[in-house]
């Protein structure tokens, strides 16, 4: 019995020798390791970090994110907008104001004021003169408005014309569409009548100036000589 016994000492003393030893390899590996190429390690800065080139598929996520911007500029052109009284003249230049335009008061002579207009006389009421509106366009008529100015209120105008061959041919045209009420007279022949020369002015503006006929009968809107 005694040799069992001292075989299981000396087993049990060997396996302590071993793991001891297994142990203290390790922690000396540990302690004795050192770092791969320590002298090519190099911290850098914020601007080379900067600095460093981007990724392809980076570029292309950011250009598939941020929407390209619109940089096409704003055409403008010059316009001649008239002609006034002097009443009228203040309206259409408190008109341009909210635009942010400026214009030039250009005084007109009676044969540059003379405009020639066909027209519809005064209806009795809105109603009577949108009901004549709607039965014009299904003729084909439609360069058309009602007026608002106090003394031709409801009238209906079909062109405003500085040559009045021009508006004789207009009257002409309509009648032949059956509108027998059309006639034409002599509109804006009178001293004092002004024009407003407009610079820089874009061409969404002009079409939102064009929409005020009502507000002034008898003026036009064209496009002009830059000075």
């Amino acid at each position: 019995m005694k040799w069992i016994v001292w075989l299981l000492v000396t087993v049990n003393v060997l396996l302590l020798v071993y793991f001891n030893l297994g142990l203290s390899q390790s922690s000396r590996v540990q302690i004795n390791h050192q770092p791969l190429m320590a002298d090519k390690i190099k911290l850098l800065t914020p601007e080379q970090v900067e600095a460093l080139p981007k990724k392809a598929v980076e570029v292309k996520e950011i250009a598939a994110v941020t929407p390209p911007l619109d940089v096409t500029p704003v055409q403008v052109a010059c316009y001649e907008w008239g002609s006034f009284s002097t009443a009228s003249l203040q309206k259409a230049r408190g008109i341009l104001a909210k635009y942010s335009l400026d214009a030039i008061v250009k005084q007109q002579s009676l044969q540059e004021a003379t405009r020639y207009w066909v027209y519809i006389p005064r209806l009795k009421s809105a109603e009577e003169a949108q009901t004549k509106v709607d039965e014009l366009r299904t003729l084909g008529i439609e360069d058309i408005f009602v007026v608002q100015e106090p003394q031709w209120r409801n009238a209906i105008s079909l062109g405003v014309f500085k040559d009045e061959q021009l508006a004789a041919k207009l009257l002409e045209e309509v009648k032949n569409k059956g509108v027998v009420s059309a006639v034409k007279a002599v509109r804006n022949q009178e001293k004092g009548r002004t024009s407003l020369f407009i610079s820089n002015m874009s061409s969404d503006t002009a079409t939102e100036i064009e929409k005020l006929k009502p507000d002034f009968p008898g003026s036009e809107l064209k496009q002009a000589t830059c000075q």
